[in-house]
C-alpha cells in the first residue's frame, strides 16, 4: 500500500530568498537522487488572512509531501544520504525551532 509522508515547518525570520531557494532545489533534488520517491509535493505557506492567527496554532511555512510505494521505500529515503544532506545543509539553517510536524500513513488505493 502506498505511503505519505508529510513534514511541515516554521521558517525562522531573517531566512533569505537564496536559502529558500536552495531549500527548494535540495527537496526537489531528492526525486532524482532517491528512486523510491514517486512523486512529490513542495509548498510555501500563502499567508492568507488568519493563518498566523488561528486559534489552533499558526501555519507552518514549508510543506514537504513525497510518496512511495510502500513502508520500505519510505525507510530507504528516511536514512538515504541525500536526504540527510537536505536536512543538514538546508533545513537545519532555517527552521524556526520546535515547528517541525510530520506524519507518515498509508494511502487508499
Amino acid at each position: 500500500m502506498p505511503v505519505r509522508h508529510i513534514v511541515m515547518f516554521g521558517i525562522k525570520e531573517g531566512t533569505t530568498e537564496a536559502q529558500i531557494s536552495t531549500l527548494k532545489t535540495g527537496l526537489a533534488g531528492l526525486k532524482s537522487k532517491i528512486p523510491e520517491i514517486k512523486s512529490f509535493e513542495l509548498g510555501f505557506d500563502l499567508k492568507l488572512k488568519g493563518g498566523q492567527t488561528h486559534p489552533a496554532g499558526k501555519n507552518r511555512s514549508c510543506s514537504w509531501a513525497p510518496t512511495f510505494d510502500t513502508k520500505e521505500a519510505y525507510e530507504v529515503y528516511e536514512t538515504h544520504e541525500a536526504h540527510i544532506e537536505v536536512i543538514n545543509d538546508c533545513i537545519k539553517p532555517i527552521i524556526e525551532p520546535g515547528t517541525r510536524a510530520a506524519i507518515q500513513y498509508e494511502m487508499e488505493e
